[in-house]
């Protein structure tokens, strides 16, 4: 069965698409909302009506819907909100990205959700709370070496983005949780 990661960033959200298959955790795709880019037209008319985050929401439930329509997925597995005083404002956002998937795709559609904190997702995925982007990469291509996360062919772990790193690291938390409960 596939689930959804996703980083849920309002200008760059990571998705990731996997699978967890006698006790590995299988990556199917990833794929970047990029929304620091040029509005096509329809776009510039909802801006105009509403805003520009509204757009970028948008923007993102619609790719979202596109995986889970190919896919099949029903678990969709989500970085937490988080507070950085650096920049305030992107709690905000974040909690929108957040509440737009909860309250449009979640809820109607009777998925399931689970949210996990930025700092244990790190801690889990490297060992480091406070893993910086280097570090997430390094991980995630030692995990790919050593075969405990697998990938589809079309997947560059070269040229991934960070935001895609992280909605990876989203998913390896959900298949820790998903072994424990085969544990248990």
């Amino acid at each position: 069965m596939f689930f959804l990661a996703v980083d849920p960033g309002i200008n760059n959200c990571g998705l990731c698409v996997g699978s967890y298959i006698d006790n590995k955790y299988h990556i199917h795709k990833t794929h970047r909302v990029n929304n620091l880019r040029k509005l096509v037209e329809n776009e510039k008319t909802l801006e105009e009506k509403y805003d520009l985050r509204s757009v970028k929401v948008l923007a993102i439930l619609q790719e979202i819907k596109k995986l889970i329509d190919h896919y099949g997925i029903k678990d969709i597995i989500i970085e937490a909100p988080f507070y950085n005083s650096l920049t305030p404002n992107a709690f905000g956002s974040l909690l929108e990205v957040i509440y737009a998937i909860k309250y449009s795709i979640v809820i109607p559609n009777n998925y399931n959700i689970i949210l996990f904190e930025p700092l244990n997702i790190k801690k889990q995925f490297t060992t480091f709370s406070q893993a910086k982007k280097h570090v997430m990469k390094e991980f995630l291509l030692s995990k790919q070496l050593n075969k405990e996360i697998l990938h589809d062919e079309d997947i560059n772990f070269d040229t991934i983005s960070e935001h895609e790193i992280d909605a990876i690291a989203v998913g390896y938390c959900f298949t820790l949780l998903l072994q424990k409960e085969k544990v248990c």
